[in-house]
């Protein structure tokens, strides 16, 4: 139980660190930064997916990413905002939410070994 709880409280502060780098340089180089930042985030929540079949795992790292760029996107106190509201920014915040629902709602991959 407890090692379940220390893979999920991982799993959230990855998410965290990935969506937090990522919309900062979302806009950068447009559109490469964008589209490695979406690339980024879809292996991570895939390599959660696969690597435990606990899927507690990867909800935990998807609502992080969900969470973290909706954070992100809010306007601060001093009135400015990482995410704006044009091409890159609508796709940056759609796709990682996009993302984050297919990743939780995969279903788990079986392997068989071979007799």
């Amino acid at each position: 139980m407890l090692e379940r709880v220390i893979r999920v409280v991982q799993a959230f502060v990855g998410g965290v660190i990935i969506a937090m780098l990522a919309t900062v340089v979302h806009t950068e180089w447009f559109p490469w930064a964008l589209v490695a930042g979406l690339a980024t985030v879809t292996c991570y929540l895939i390599a959660l997916r696969i690597l435990w079949d606990d899927r507690m795992v990867s909800v935990a790292g998807a609502i992080s990413v969900i969470v973290t760029v909706f954070i992100l996107a809010q306007r601060s106190e001093g009135g400015s905002v990482l995410i704006q509201a044009d091409l890159a920014g609508n796709v940056w915040v759609f796709g990682t939410a996009i993302i984050a629902g297919l990743a939780s709602a995969w279903p788990q991959i079986r392997f068989r070994s071979r007799d």
